[in-house]
């Protein structure tokens, strides 16, 4: 019980460190906007994989994630981008949100990914 714990730990740790360090990175480039939100979005699709396999997600980080999925300069609706990467960024909006609330999201570009738990 005590890895599993350090591992949600670590993991909320990670996310949060991680959200903290794209908005500052994103909002420091803003030179191609289509750039930043592809890189942004990477980042995201990246989180919510780490997310999806966590246990438990610290409250603090939950208001993280919904403090970068409200950035305007991460959503495509709020800039122009390419259809690819607007179902891309979409996805990875919404698998966001969906870790954050505990649920599955809901899209088919969306593929939770889990572990199977290891008993010892």
């Amino acid at each position: 019980m005590g890895a599993l714990m350090r591992k949600a730990i670590g993991v909320a740790a990670f996310a949060s460190l991680t959200v903290a360090g794209l908005i500052s990175s994103i909002a420091a480039t803003g030179t191609n906007k289509e750039q930043s939100v592809r890189e942004a979005t990477v980042q995201m699709e990246r989180l919510a994989t780490k997310l999806e396999r966590a246990k438990k997600i610290a409250p603090e980080t939950k208001l993280e994630i919904d403090r970068l999925i409200r950035h305007p300069q991460y959503d495509c609706k709020q800039v122009a981008c390419r259809t690819a990467l607007e179902v891309r960024n979409r996805a990875a909006r919404e698998r966001l949100q969906a870790a954050s609330a505990g649920t599955k999201a809901s899209t088919e570009l969306s593929v939770r990914l889990t572990k199977p738990e290891q008993t010892h």
